[in-house]
C-alpha cells in the first residue's frame, strides 16, 4: 500500500480458517515524526444481500520504525473479507497518508 488515507479499503479475500490475521511491515506516514505514529484497521465481512459485518478495530503501532504489526481477529473467517483503514495518526478524515511495504492477510 502506498500513500493511502483514512477510508482506504483492501481487496476482498477468502479466509477459510479462523482466526483472521493481518500483518503490516515497515509502515511510514506522510507526517513522519508525529509523536505516536499509528493506523487503525477494521476487518469487514462483505455481504452481497445484507449490510456488511464491521468487526472490531485494531490499532497498529509496531510497524512504524521498521517493525511488524500483527492484528488477530479470533473466530473470524469468511469468503469476502477485507480491511479498511479507519485512521492514520488518529486522523479519521483525509489527512496524513500511510505507506506499508508489505501486507499479509491470512
Amino acid at each position: 500500500m502506498q500513500g493511502v488515507v483514512s477510508g482506504f479499503s483492501s481487496s476482498k479475500t477468502d479466509i477459510g480458517t479462523a482466526p483472521t490475521i493481518i500483518d503490516f511491515y515497515k509502515c511510514v506516514t506522510s507526517d513522519h515524526g508525529y509523536a505516536t505514529e499509528s493506523t487503525q484497521i477494521q476487518l469487514i465481512n462483505y455481504n452481497y444481500t445484507t449490510p456488511n459485518e464491521n468487526w472490531e478495530k485494531k490499532t497498529f503501532t509496531a510497524c512504524f520504525g521498521g517493525g511488524q504489526s500483527h492484528g488477530e481477529w479470533t473466530g473470524r473467517k469468511g469468503d469476502d473479507l477485507f480491511f479498511k483503514v479507519k485512521a492514520v495518526n488518529g486522523n479519521t478524515s483525509v489527512g496524513p497518508t500511510l505507506t506499508v511495504s508489505r501486507v499479509h492477510m491470512w
